[in-house]
């Protein structure tokens, strides 16, 4: 009898039909030799099978599982996913589901087609909501789809049948209302025939609002407030959840269209065009810093500007006082973060107070950048002048103009032609007066080479003394001579009179050799000149000696250097166009000037000397409504009555830039580096980064294997070195303050030290 066999050729769940592809096996035995044969061998092979199940264990279709899941891994081996993964889970509700001990809820836009819309252009940034708790976070979800022309055409045709029909239905049973309706869907459709046969799309949207809060009574108010603004802002549309379905928003708020909960709605591409959310980003420079976050816009973005970004000038105006800071003004607190600014891009700053600011309140003091000139106390002399030999010609030219203004300051005329007088007497004596001093020559072009007029010694140039003295002899001798012309006659007696009041009132102002410090101040890359205790003197005295030193002061300014004039609204109109030649100069050499004003009237007031038009960007602080209306007409500009309005809140700390085609209104949050509370922060930062770097240390040495030869003594580094190192360890020893001597070694090499040689005895001879 044939014995037949099936062998499984592999594994699989007992009563599972094997799959087509498994090949079995027949064993035929005809032989009872062969029979015994195939026993025996049945029984090696059975036996061989045994061992391999007791080395490789089959595994069940629930251990393959497990090990799949294992080898898939888990939110442990993926920090990205775990900063996504809540910390507790989802627990859903009828109309919003809780997460991270917060609520949240999905809401729906629903809109009544019969409606007739009327959205003004670019209505889709309405539907963002504002004026919410700071505390609840809303987001819009919008996903657009492009039907594809198939659809179209598919979906055309049955609306224009049921279009038909229903047109029909109105005309025998319809009413008012439902008559309203249908020919406002008709009249929709026969629009969106047009706009897609012009070639436009057809587009479908849904659109999703996100609200999150920290607790179920603020979301309410906030879907209160929501709904009232909705009411407000477009009257047709509204906002809802799905009741009993959060969870099936949640899970399908990234499907696609046709799968969400809905109908949605459906746009032409140029209908959807009037829907674009379009909002500003604030300033993104790329240079750029953080000076405070935007206010008046749905995106209320950080504003990160580059305050050194200008080329020419820029203005700042502000009338507002600091409480943080010692009531210090907010515009020389933008002086301080520009000069800050310039000085990091390696640039020279002069700074020019007129208005008593503090800079060390405004800043750090950079005690070793800056150089303070002490007006109060005349450190330059006024008949000295400064500039390249090469501009000789040029520099005497401006002194005559310097001196000119410095003596009207302390004179005032009604008459132009007596002032006229004045002026010619003035520098035709100031002219013999240098001559005669040897620093000035008749035809000075032709004899330049006999000229001193600048880089001479301090002491060898006259002073104020010295001229008065030249004054009262030619005075003199026009009284002595045969004759006399009255004006000029009185052109000398003004002359006398105001320098003598400048000697004998302001004498420790304008009688003095300039300060050998002066030399170097140039050179600073921080220059303070403070007139402010001048001006408590006069308004005279305060520009005559600003006159005297803007042309020092601004002399060797360059390309990316910085003059700040704080208190600008202090400078007489008579000094504007000495000061402005003197800023002409020194744009051609690539140097730039601030504008400060302590109030913005006071800047458009003097916008012929500002230019502030033209300015490369402009700050502004609140104004008044009179105020905008001065700033339009003379900017030739129409400001958007929003903007109108947020520039002129006060109390809320804002700050209005205008820069090219950009106008930005930001909450002022500067960070001038004098704040107490960051300054401790910094301090902890470095002493809790001094504590880990020693405690890394400590661990090192406690736990780390020491390197051969480290840590040895200087008895080991002796024994152990060569002569010269031995000699050179003696040296530095025999250097030491502490005056330690490293101990002898004996010359066999031993580890122990030699003791140490006893002192000679005396031998009397």
């Amino acid at each position: 009898m044939a014995l037949m066999t099936k062998v499984r050729a592999q594994l699989g769940i007992p009563g599972k039909k094997p799959d087509e592809t498994n090949e079995t096996a027949e064993l035929v035995v005809d032989d009872p030799r062969a029979d015994g044969a195939a026993q025996a061998e049945g029984v090696q092979d059975a036996a061989a099978d045994g061992a391999a199940d007791e080395a490789v264990e089959p595994k069940n279709w629930w251990q393959r599982r497990r090990e799949v899941k294992h080898l898939q891994g888990t939110f442990d081996a993926h920090p990205h996913l775990l900063a996504l993964k809540p910390k507790e889970k989802y627990l859903f509700r009828s109309d919003y589901f809780e997460v991270d001990g917060s609520v949240a809820c999905i809401l729906a836009y629903f809109h009544d087609d019969a409606a007739h819309d009327n959205f003004a252009a670019f209505w889709g940034i309405d539907r963002i909501p504002d004026g919410l708790d700071e505390r609840v976070t809303a987001v819009v979800l919008e996903q657009v789809k492009r039907m594809d022309d198939k659809w179209i055409d598919s979906y055309t045709k049955q609306s224009e049948k049921l279009d038909r029909l229903d047109a029909n239905e109105q005309e025998e049973t319809g009413t008012t209302s439902s008559k309203r309706k249908a020919a406002k869907i008709s009249g929709d459709l026969g629009i969106t025939i047009g706009e897609i046969q012009d070639g436009a799309s057809y587009l479908s949207v849904h659109n999703r609002l996100f609200l999150k809060a920290p607790d179920l009574a603020t979301l309410d108010d906030t879907i209160d407030r929501v709904t009232r603004l909705y009411i407000d802002r477009f009257g047709t549309l509204k906002a809802a959840p799905y009741a009993g379905e959060q969870r099936q928003e949640l899970s399908g708020l990234w499907k696609n269209n046709e799968k969400k909960k809905g109908k949605g709605f459906h746009f032409t591409s140029t209908e959807l065009a009037g829907s674009y959310s379009l909002v500003t980003n604030g300033l993104n420079d790329r240079g750029g810093e953080y000076v405070g976050y935007m206010v008046g816009d749905v995106n209320n973005s950080a504003v990160l500007m580059d305050v050194n970004a200008y080329d020419h000038h820029a203005i700042v105006a502000d009338a507002t006082l600091s409480e943080f800071l010692d009531r210090q003004r907010v515009a020389n607190m933008w002086c301080s973060k520009i000069s800050q600014a310039a000085l990091l891009n390696n640039g020279q700053v002069v700074h020019l107070v007129l208005d008593g600011a503090n800079l060390d309140k405004l800043g750090p003091k950079f005690e070793r950048l800056t150089s303070r000139v002490d007006l109060n106390q005349g450190d330059v002399n006024m008949f000295e002048m400064f500039g390249e030999e090469e501009d000789e010609l040029t520099v005497f030219s401006a002194q005559m103009e310097k001196l000119k203004l410095m003596f009207e300051q302390l004179y005032e005329t009604s008459d132009g032609a007596i002032g006229s007088i004045i002026r010619s007497a003035l520098e035709d004596t100031a002219t013999d007066f240098y001559i005669e001093q040897g620093m000035w020559r008749h035809n000075a072009k032709e004899q330049r080479h006999r000229l001193r007029v600048v880089n001479i010694p301090h002491t060898q140039v006259p002073r104020l003394q010295m001229f008065v003295s030249y004054l009262a002899t030619a005075h003199k001798a026009l009284l002595n001579s045969s004759k006399t012309d009255p004006d000029q006659l009185r052109a000398y007696n003004v002359l006398r009179g105001i320098a003598n009041a400048m000697l004998s009132t302001n004498g420790d102002l304008f009688n003095n050799h300039t300060a050998s410090a002066v030399d170097g101040v140039r050179d600073s890359r921080r220059v303070v000149y403070d007139f402010s205790r001048l001006m408590r003197r006069g308004k005279g005295v305060a520009m005559a000696q600003l006159v005297n030193i803007v042309g020092f002061a601004v002399g060797k300014l360059g390309l990316g250097d910085t003059v700040i004039i704080h208190g600008t609204e202090h400078i007489d109109d008579r000094v504007k166009k000495y000061i402005k030649d003197q800023f002409n100069h020194m744009y051609e050499r690539g140097g730039r000037v601030v504008y400060s004003y302590n109030d913005v009237d006071t800047m458009l007031a003097d916008s012929d000397f500002n230019k502030f038009d033209a300015a490369d960007y402009t700050l502004f602080g609140p104004m008044r409504d009179g105020t905008v209306a001065e700033y339009q007409k003379q900017l030739h500009q129409r400001i958007p009555p929003d903007l109108a309005q947020l520039i002129t809140t006060k109390g809320e700390n804002l700050t209005y830039l205008r820069r090219g085609v950009s106008n930005v209104v930001f909450h002022l949050d500067l960070a001038l580096g004098i704040n107490p509370y960051r300054e401790g922060q910094r301090r902890q930062v470095r002493l809790e980064a001094a504590r880990a770097e020693e405690a890394a240390r400590m661990d090192a040495i406690m736990h780390d294997t020491p390197a051969p030869g480290a840590n040895l003594t200087s008895v080991r580094k002796h024994s152990e070195g060569g002569d010269g190192e031995a000699g050179a360890g003696q040296s530095d020893g025999g250097k030491r303050r502490d005056s330690t001597k490293s101990l002898q070694q004996p010359e066999d090499g031993a580890t122990r030290p030699a003791k140490k040689p006893k002192p000679k005895k005396l031998v009397k001879a």
